[in-house]
């Protein structure tokens, strides 16, 4: 089945769902003119002669927020001179292209893919709660995966499903095909892939529900791109108090949510969401694979999986319940970028968030160092490689 593009928009009032209502600053370009000065002789002539100072590289800074409407859980990815990025819409699953990231939720190309009312197969359409797309590089088919989930003929969550599309050729901004629910009969969200070079192995981590430790992320293999496998793992489930965190300090939250798969160089780790989204204690937790290799019997196993037990990424500089990330390459290669959402103020809520991005930076052992998030005002170069 084609699916054909349309438009949608609903406000979303669920907990888990993410949205930013203020406009970002608009990108910056500085240029430094160039100043000529005047070279008075040393000897007694009197002529004078002008020397053009030379005019400096145009250095191209931004400021986050990079969004100027709801763009929760960003998802973000470069490939062949374009970024594409997808976020959570409720209605729909939109995919936008740009050569410059901090256009792309802003003015770069878009097109739906899917939206709520479209045919899922089995007489049933898709409904409500369109949360957290993904868009991933599947080698073994040479095609790519957009992974979201939503609930099925109408608002019910207990009908709430992952879902994969697939595109018709090796181009990310083909047209997809709804390939089926990845988990049938489960309730599911957040959905993520990594696909092993090293085993040939696709393997997936997502959110799931009716755990009484909260919300867990469980980890498994893929049969298929589009199929879940039978055997899954509980990864990580909220163990300690920041993981715990809901409308203030104190209150229970109990999430695990939003996981995301992290590679540099030999290392490999789950980057994932903590406490209640709806609040300024959302953060990222982190887990590092300490496998001997990556067999499906080892990178399932939840005793190959080392826990931070600090947050990594957490509200500072005027940034608050910063959570929900993905990473992205700089177009030369040479830099890893992460995307998150985050809120104005403390209170602002679901209704309140955004997207942002940042460089960050690895330790010598390989550890990823996230540091703050940027504060507004703060000018941010673009990635290195970028036209």
């Amino acid at each position: 089945m084609k699916i054909k593009t349309a438009a949608a928009s609903v406000l979303l009032a669920a907990t888990l769902l993410c949205a930013c209502t203020d406009p970002g600053p608009q990108t910056t370009d500085e240029v430094t003119e160039a100043q000529t000065t005047t070279a008075v002789s040393d000897t007694t002539e009197t002529d004078t002669e002008a020397e053009t100072a030379e005019v400096p590289e145009e250095v191209k800074t931004f400021n986050n927020p990079i969004s100027d409407k709801s763009m929760p859980d960003p998802f973000i990815v470069y490939h062949d001179g374009y970024y594409y990025g997808l976020a959570t819409e409720v209605t729909a699953v939109r995919l936008y292209r740009s050569e410059r990231v901090e256009e792309l939720f802003i003015s770069g190309e878009c097109k739906e893919l899917i939206k709520t009312g479209d045919d899922v197969g089995g007489g049933k359409t898709l409904g409500w709660n369109v949360w957290a797309p993904e868009l991933h590089y599947v080698p073994t088919t040479d095609r790519w995966y957009v992974y979201s989930c939503a609930c099925v003929d109408g608002f019910d969550f207990g009908t709430m499903r992952m879902f994969c599309l697939e595109s018709e050729t090796s181009d990310p901004y083909s047209d997809y095909t709804f390939k089926g629910f990845t988990k049938k009969n489960n309730v599911c969200i957040d959905q993520t892939v990594y696909f092993d070079e090293a085993s040939g192995n696709l393997y997936t981590a997502y959110c799931s529900f009716g755990d009484p430790r909260g919300q867990i992320v469980m980890i498994s293999t893929m049969s298929e791109p589009w199929r879940a496998g039978a055997r899954s793992e509980v990864i990580t489930y909220p163990r300690y108090r920041w993981e715990k965190r809901g409308t203030d300090e104190n209150n229970d939250g109990r999430v695990n949510e939003g996981a995301c798969f992290l590679r540099h160089g030999d290392d490999i780790f789950l980057i994932y969401s903590a406490s209640g989204c709806w609040s300024e204690w959302y953060c990222l937790g982190m887990l590092r694979y300490k496998g001997a290799d990556t067999s499906k019997e080892n990178f399932i196993d939840p005793k190959n999986w080392e826990k931070s037990k600090e947050p990594v990424f957490s509200t500072a500089n005027g940034v608050y319940g910063v959570g929900h990330c993905s990473f992205f390459n700089s177009p030369d290669g040479t830099d890893v970028w992460i995307s998150y959402h985050g809120m104005a103020t403390p209170d602002a809520g679901v209704d309140g968030r955004y997207a942002y991005i940042q460089k960050i930076d690895f330790a010598g052992d390989g550890t990823p160092v996230f540091g703050e998030p940027v504060s507004r005002d703060t000018a941010i170069r673009v990635p290195s490689g970028q036209k």
